[in-house]
Order: C-alpha cells, then structure tokens, then sequence
C-alpha cells in the first residue's frame, strides 16, 4: 500500500505526458512541416539519406522455386553489422518492389504459398530483411522481465551508453539503405519503385524512415504497428516497447504526427495495437 497522499513514478509520468500533449499540438500547428521533421531528423540523429554508405552485399546462394529464385545475401550497412536478407526474383518483373519487414523475421511469411508469393505472382520483387535486433540477429538471451521489456533491452542499453543513439535510429536507417539497394536490385539504369511492408515492432522505425524520406518510398503499410508513445507512458504493463524509445522524444512529437506528415493516398495503417500489444479497441 501507498503512504497517503504517495504518487507512483508512472502517476508522475502520466501528468508530464498529458502536459506535453499541449505542447506537441502546439508546435505541429504552429511549425512548417520541413522544420517540423528537421526537428525530428536532429532528436533521433536519423542520417539523410545522402548521408548513408551504399551496404556490401555478399551472396550466400540461391533456391529455385517455381517462377521465382531466392536469392540469400547478407547486407552490411556498417561495420561490423550484418543483416541477413532473402529477395524473391519473378522471372517476369513488373518494375516494382516491396522491402518486407516482419517482426517475426525474414522467413515468416516466405512460405510457398504465403503472403510474399503471392506479391512475387504479381510480378513483384520482394526483399525481406532481419533488420538488427530481428530475425537470425534478434538477442537469445532469457531474462525474467523480457516477456515485458522485450529480448532486445540489453542491446538497447548498450547502444544508449555507448554514444547516446537508439536502436530506433539505427533500424531506420537500415529501413533506409535496404530501400535505396532495393531499387536498384538488378534493375539495370531503371530503378524499381518500393513499397513499404511494416509488420510488427518495426512499425515506429519504418514509419520514421518513411516520414523523413518519403519520396524512397511508392507506399507505406504497417500492420500491427504501435499506435503511439503516449499509449506507452499511460499504460504501465506495456510490453515490448524499450526497444523502440527514443529519450525526450515526447517534448516534440509522438507517432502519430509522423502519420500525419504522409499523403493519406499512400498510407495503409492495419489492426494497430496498442502499448500493450493488444488489438486498439479491443477488437
């Protein structure tokens, strides 16, 4: 029990946040929109993406299916990372990508017959990548709060006490790199335009990716993505979401402002969740 009159950290936090909500709408209403993101591009320390090095790529084989290869490769966005990656090649190209992203890794919806086929019958090139922290490079460690903080929280800690950068940032930017070689997949000089497939806790960084180079991109989807940062503060038994903060980032902007800097016709936003990873609503 509570000594009386006692105020818990998340009561503190609950009260700071809904006083920050004053001054986030504040500022979207009262700043222009590149300023806006300027601002957003200098908290998350998001590099533009003329800033980025082109990744080394390295070919680890390819599988033959019928009417489409799998083609394995590794992509190294920096040193010392390696993100493990599978592009779908129809043989008859339409001219157009998807950069698939899951949450659950690569493989998940690579199943003959599933979800990315279906996009490679089309005609469509697909790469799904384990962005860091994802996939074949997500941390196998157990500990007693992961189920709440998410697997990743070591990681998350360590990149944050290293050089002050969050893990959103550096997956954005691997959004960013992975879209950029995408385009250029075996294209020739005619680069393919990309959509973008969020599924999952990647939902914050690709949005952010998106947001602030949305000329990479043909059209955004996020499925299953967080619907905002203050749903977190105001929801204590939120799980899964360390990975994804970004420190003082609610003195500016939340997720949804982010959203709101898209053209809707090229937004599609599926079963969001909430802090808590539930359906929003209950649905």
């Amino acid at each position: 029990m509570f000594l009386e009159g006692a105020r818990t950290a998340y009561d503190i936090n609950m009260d700071l946040e809904k006083q920050l909500a004053k001054a986030r709408k504040e500022f979207w209403q009262q700043t222009d929109k590149a300023k806006a993101l300027d601002e957003v591009r200098k908290i998350t320390g998001i590099r533009k993406l003329a800033d980025l090095p082109e990744p080394e790529v390295e070919n680890k084989g390819t599988i033959q299916r019928e009417g489409y290869r799998i083609d394995k490769l590794v992509l190294k966005p920096e040193p010392g990372i390696w993100l493990p990656a599978l592009a779908f090649v129809p043989e008859g190209r339409s001219g157009e990508a998807y950069l698939y992203l899951h949450a659950e890794g690569k493989q998940a919806d690579a199943a003959p017959g599933g979800p990315i086929e279906k996009l490679v019958a089309q005609g469509h090139v697909v790469l799904a990548v384990d962005l860091r922290g994802f996939g074949e490079t997500q941390t196998t460690g157990k500990a007693n709060w992961a189920p709440y903080i998410g697997p990743g929280w070591a990681d998350m800690f360590l990149a944050y006490m290293l050089d002050n950068s969050s893990y959103l940032t550096m997956r954005a930017e691997d959004v960013l790199v992975c879209a950029r070689f995408l385009a250029g997949y075996q294209t020739g000089e005619k680069p393919q335009k990309v959509h973008l497939m969020s599924i999952g806790r990647v939902g914050p960084a690709a949005l952010h990716a998106a947001a602030l180079e949305p000329q990479l991109f043909a059209s955004i989807t996020l499925k299953n993505c967080l619907t905002s940062w203050s749903d977190v503060v105001h929801k204590p038994l939120a799980r899964n979401q360390l990975i994804n903060a970004v420190h003082g980032v609610l003195k500016t902007y939340d997720l949804p402002d982010l959203l709101a800097t898209l053209p809707k016709e090229k937004v599609t936003v599926i079963e969001p969740l909430d802090a808590t990873e539930q359906p929003v609503g209950g649905g």
